[in-house]
């Protein structure tokens, strides 16, 4: 009994002396691990060296081709259509450089590039959504403050890169062209629309007029009293067509729009001169001084005057229409082409030096840690704990085989 006593005594003694020692760090023990398998790590980083190096062989490389443009600037304070089509067709939008750069990454234009170009066969994929997602991962818009956008675009094909490049800019033009003339077009029929409200309004007048130099037989009013609402007359007039052409803008713009906050601030200038006026002159309603005037020729007075402000207003609309189709029948062209893009001459991807040295890095880690993962099983497994349950795990796989 004693003597079963201190075997089973010395056993476990013996036990927890090695414990501790297997959970040491031997750095002493490691680097000698490595030095005695450095051939292994130095294969391990070969290998994976001449891998890369087939894969850099058998992968076609892409050319990159930059496209540069300049974003027109448009003139705010003009208020003529014709002039804002003339400087900067998007300011009719509303937009700005964002918008341009918008446009040049929607999928309209993806989809005008894949069918012009035959991508999905270049690309070899069968649906467009895939197309698209590869045209746009190799695709780079860049924009800065300065009103200057960069297309830049890869292929494998340098040519076909440059195309792409110089067509992104071709497609911007066409969508830009179509979402002006839509534009153009919804302002012409309003304009239209208004042009035949007014006219009724200025035959009523005429008629009106009418009826009252036939009621005084043929009497007309001092020159005085004529001459009193001239400029009012104008003053009105240039009002109501404003507030026409923003009611005409709105159809299709957006309230942010530089000429809409223009015509803003015009109108509210010109109700504020209104005021000035009618005040001024000491007037009516209607801004006629009338204190001297028989009621019949007040009558005439203002007849007269909506005669002048409806013709004022025709003929302000009329030039408004006949510019609004001018502009619609032409193309405005905003690309500004700053660099078009040439084939390039270097390949842009894959950077081969930065790839073999990454491979040759990794595979030698990668060796490394081979190399110190076995020698911990070996390590682990040389116990004597756990050799003894190695060999278990082993009898109950062989008796399950």
């Amino acid at each position: 009994m004693t003597i079963a006593r201190d075997s089973s005594q010395d056993g476990a003694a013996a036990e927890v002396e090695n414990a501790p020692q297997l959970r040491e760090l031997d750095l002493f023990g490691f680097a000698a691990t490595i030095l005695r398998e450095i051939r292994f790590i130095a294969a391990c980083g070969a290998i994976t060296l001449l891998v890369m190096v087939g894969f850099m062989l058998h992968t076609k490389p892409r050319y990159a081709s930059t496209a540069v443009m300049i974003v027109p600037q448009g003139n705010n304070t003009s208020s003529s259509l014709e002039a804002q089509l003339s400087l900067n067709t998007l300011d009719l939008l509303g937009g700005g450089y964002e918008l341009y750069s918008d446009i040049i990454q929607s999928r309209t234009v993806a989809d005008q590039l894949i069918e012009d170009y035959k991508l999905k066969a270049v690309y070899g994929v069968s649906k467009d959504e895939t197309a698209e997602a590869i045209l746009g991962g190799l695709t780079k818009v860049q924009t800065q403050r300065e009103g200057v956008i960069r297309v830049t675009v890869q292929d494998t094909d340098p040519q076909r890169a440059a195309d792409l490049a110089n067509d992104y800019l071709h497609q911007l033009d066409v969508v830009n062209s179509r979402l002006v003339k839509a534009s153009i077009h919804a302002q012409s029929d309003y304009l239209e629309r208004e042009m035949v409200n007014e006219k009724k309004a200025l035959t009523d007048a005429e008629v009106a007029l009418k009826e009252s130099e036939e009621s005084t037989n043929g009497l007309t009013p001092e020159s005085e009293a004529n001459a009193g609402f001239d400029a009012l007359v104008s003053t009105r007039a240039q009002l109501h067509v404003d507030q026409i052409r923003l009611a005409a803008m709105r159809t299709g713009e957006t309230d942010s729009n530089p000429e809409v906050v223009r015509l803003k601030a015009e109108i509210a200038g010109l109700n504020q001169q209104l005021e000035s006026l009618q005040r001024g002159a000491e007037s009516t309603e209607n801004g006629v001084a009338t204190a001297k005037l028989p009621e019949k020729a007040l009558v005439f007075i203002r007849r007269q005057r909506d005669v002048k402000f409806h013709e004022q207003i025709f003929d302000l609309l009329e030039k408004q229409y006949e510019s609004a189709k001018q502009q619609e029948a032409k193309t405005p062209s905003i690309v500004q082409v700053l660099d078009p893009a040439v084939p390039a001459f270097h390949k842009s991807w894959p950077p081969r030096t930065y790839y073999c040295i990454l491979a040759a890095v990794c595979g030698t880690l990668g060796g490394i840690f081979l190399v110190l993962a076995r020698a911990f099983v070996m390590a682990y497994a040389k116990h004597p704990r756990n050799a003894e349950k190695l060999r278990q795990l082993k009898a109950v796989y062989k008796k399950q085989v």
